[in-house]
């Protein structure tokens, strides 16, 4: 078995790794090339640092990541894992990860972030063994939007803008705390065409936001200042969204933020999953 990086990478080849991998997760799902460029291109993806197991000429497992800083420190984030069945129990993603750590210590690494579905017990215990410790807890809902509009919010006013034309230097004021990898700013910025910035404002000032993947209603991020809380101004935003997209899915939020958790849920939303953000410090 070689384990080498995967600079040389076909997409179209490696999404039939990918999808064969992926074929009894946890949750079952198949992609496209399009949709694994999309996704490696907002997570960062360098595939220089990113690795496969290959038993001669076939990739049987993948480990991909992407590059960047978290919290002031540089760090790959492990966006996508992965063993085609017929390979499962030779302790490959261990073996990658092995090869993988000295390299990027040489590039400077300082630490190595992944997410991982609290149900997958096996992939846990493969993390744990290779030192990744549990830092934080993230929710993921999924649903139909049901809201009632408060009477009062018809001085408002909705609307769909540009990534490039919203004011990312602000953002940090309407969270209650950071976003996770996939859904914080880097990631939007990185494929600004896939996304819209839908705002409410209040005589001319913008008090709520929300990120939206423009192909399938995944709410990125949102939020509302701290001083227009509790007026509908998030209600107002969700029920826009809902009128434009049957179902919606907003993911990894921190479990800690209750106050989310019980917005999500007061607007019509279910937890589908939820999952562990873990570490493991290189420095």
């Amino acid at each position: 078995m070689l384990i080498k990086n995967v600079e040389d990478l076909v997409l179209e080849e490696f999404t039939t790794c990918f999808n064969e991998a992926f074929s009894d997760y946890v949750i079952p799902f198949q992609v496209s090339s399009e949709q694994l460029a999309d996704k490696f291109a907002g997570a960062g993806v360098n595939y220089q640092l990113s690795f496969g197991a290959f038993d001669q000429d076939k990739q049987v497992a993948f480990v991909m990541h992407g590059i960047g800083d978290h919290n002031g420190k540089r760090t790959a984030f492990n966006t996508g894992t992965g063993v085609i069945p017929l390979y499962r129990g030779k302790r490959l993603v261990e073996q990658i990860y092995r090869h993988a750590i000295p390299i990027f210590k040489k590039h400077h690494i300082q630490k190595c972030l992944l997410e991982v579905i609290q149900t997958n017990d096996k992939a846990i215990k493969a993390y744990t063994a290779i030192g990744f410790q549990i830092h934080r807890e993230l929710v993921c809902f999924k649903g139909r939007i049901d809201v009632t509009l408060p009477d009062d919010l018809s001085f408002t006013s909705i609307a769909s803008v540009r990534v490039e034309d919203f004011d990312w230097t602000s953002v940090h004021s309407y969270w209650n705390l950071e976003p996770s990898w996939e859904q914080s700013v880097h990631a939007i910025l990185r494929n600004p065409h896939l996304y819209d910035v839908v705002t409410i404002r209040e005589e001319n000032k913008i008090c709520g936001y929300a990120v939206i993947k423009s192909a399938n209603g995944a709410v990125l991020q949102f939020g509302v200042l701290r001083e227009k809380r509790n007026r509908g101004f998030g209600r107002s935003l969700f029920h826009w969204i809902g009128k434009r997209y049957p179902t919606i899915t907003v993911n990894n939020v921190d479990k800690r933020d209750r106050n989310s958790i019980r917005f999500l849920q007061g607007v019509g939303l279910d937890i589908y999953i939820e999952q562990y953000e873990m570490e493991k410090d290189l420095s």
